[in-house]
């Protein structure tokens, strides 16, 4: 069973019948749990289809970013339908949150807070029920941590757990007597098909392309923008004779440099030597308290997101170009130049891809 595309028609079990009654009923918010190829998808389609048969209107809320249904990957989405359909790839997003990474592991407050925004969003666009397809992170402390901050955040109405030799009662347990939660346990979907690791980043690597096929390159300037994401922008620029004073100690060339509230951020030509002599006399000389590396290359291809004033996402980019020093940006993007006013800020991801959308790995500032 494909998890983007079943009929319509395709009759639920029982179990999952009843529940779909009782959410028919009580309406509010649907949070679906359950580990990696579980079903998730598939039980959201199929409740969505038999909610709007009865004639409600339904928001859809995927934070899935490793697998997204809605929108692209290194995203979270939303869209609110009332006509039932048997494909999410035909479904065209409401609004889109930026997550700037596959997985909530090192993104768990963004992504909670893009869950919580979007289902704003849902009810803006008066869908009586919102149902939210989750992430598979349910292992270990990072997916109880992860799953219980979402539970209390969104506070939703119903829970569905898709679970197998009870994976998820760690999570539930705390919620289990939470005045207005409705918990569900049910099995998972026998038929949907399990994905290797390379199948995933293939499926993902085919939407990107797909975002971004009708692409065109795009200069702007960063003054006035709001940068997230990233230590740029962020503090004062040092001066040359500060600049140049660490470049002696680093004996490689310092594109740029800016003094913050956490120390110095450095952007190098070439790659940070593993050992640097003198750090302490640099943190000395200009009162630092940290100095934090990165490497110039490490901006070529990274994926970011222009945003709107509600911190919503206006376009995608992959950044082909970043002047430092003249804060000038080139963007290979989809969005035409005539919409760059809609954007307020510039929203930096930890994932690399290129224009055809393959994956070249996730980017880190080093620290000392």
């Amino acid at each position: 069973m494909s998890i983007e595309k079943i009929n319509p028609n395709y009759l639920m079990p029982g179990e999952w019948i009843e529940i779909a009654h009782k959410i028919l009923k009580d309406k509010g918010t649907v949070l679906i749990l359950g580990a990696v190829d579980t079903g998730k998808s598939v039980l959201t389609l199929m409740l969505v289809n038999y909610l709007i048969k009865r004639g409600r209107k339904v928001g859809i809320v995927d934070i899935d970013m490793g697998q997204s249904v809605i929108g692209p990957p290194a995203t979270v989405g939303m869209v609110v339908v009332n006509q039932v359909f048997e494909d999410f790839n035909k479904l065209k997003p409401d609004s889109l949150y930026f997550i700037g990474s596959t997985s909530p592991i090192y993104r768990i407050l963004p992504t909670i807070i893009g869950a919580r925004k979007l289902i704003k969003e849902g009810k803006k666009k008066n869908a009586e029920i919102i149902i939210i397809d989750t992430p598979g992170l349910i292992k270990g402390m990072v997916g109880k941590t992860f799953n219980e901050n979402m539970i209390e955040v969104i506070y939703p109405r119903h829970i569905v757990a898709l679970q197998s030799e009870k994976e998820l009662e760690p999570i539930l347990f705390g919620f289990s007597h939470y005045e207005g939660i409705n918990i569900y346990r049910l099995s998972p979907c026998s038929e949907v098909r399990k994905k290797s690791y390379f199948q995933r980043r293939e499926i993902r690597e085919r939407k990107f392309r797909e975002y971004f096929k009708s692409s065109h390159y795009l200069t702007l300037s960063l003054d006035g923008l709001i940068i997230r994401g990233s230590y740029y922008g962020s503090g004062i620029p040092l001066k040359k004779e500060e600049a140049g004073f660490i470049e002696k100690y680093l004996n490689t060339e310092i594109v740029y440099a800016e003094k913050n509230w956490e120390g110095i951020f450095i952007v190098v030509k070439k790659k940070t030597p593993e050992e640097i002599n003198g750090w302490w006399e640099i943190k000395k000389q200009l009162k630092a308290k940290k100095l934090i590396f990165t490497e110039e290359e490490k901006y070529k291809n990274l994926l970011v997101s222009l945003g709107d004033k509600n911190g919503l996402i206006v376009s995608l980019g992959i950044i082909e170009e970043l002047n430092f020093k003249d804060k000038i940006l080139t963007l290979f993007t989809p969005l035409p130049e005539e919409n760059l006013s809609l954007t307020i800020s510039l929203t930096l991801g930890l994932l690399k891809i290129n224009k055809e959308g393959k994956e070249l790995g996730k980017i880190y500032s080093r620290g000392i």
